[in-house]
C-alpha cells in the first residue's frame, strides 16, 4: 500500500503539494501531538486550515482515476 494523495480543503492534493503546504505552514499541527510519520515524512496529527485532519489516500483506496491535485493540477496515479 502507498499513499498516492492526501484529502483537505474538500480537494485531492498530491503528496509533494502536501509536503510543501505542511513545509510553508498551510498545513499544521494539533496537541496531542504524534511522533509518527508517513513515507512522505508528513506527521499523522496535520490539520488544515479548516481545522480537520488531512486524510492519505492510498492506491488500493477507490476514487476517480480521473482526480487531480488541487494545488498544481497533476493527475492522482494509483
Amino acid at each position: 500500500m502507498k499513499i498516492v494523495a492526501y484529502t483537505y480543503e474538500a480537494d485531492f492534493h498530491c503528496p509533494a503539494c502536501a509536503v510543501e503546504a505542511a513545509a510553508v505552514g498551510l498545513l499544521k499541527r494539533e496537541p496531542p501531538l504524534d511522533s509518527w510519520t508517513d513515507e512522505h515524512g508528513l506527521a499523522a496529527d496535520l490539520i488544515d486550515r479548516e481545522g480537520n485532519r488531512i486524510h492519505p489516500v492510498f492506491d488500493i483506496d477507490e476514487h476517480e482515476h480521473d482526480e487531480t491535485c488541487g494545488d498544481c493540477r497533476a493527475p492522482i496515479r494509483d
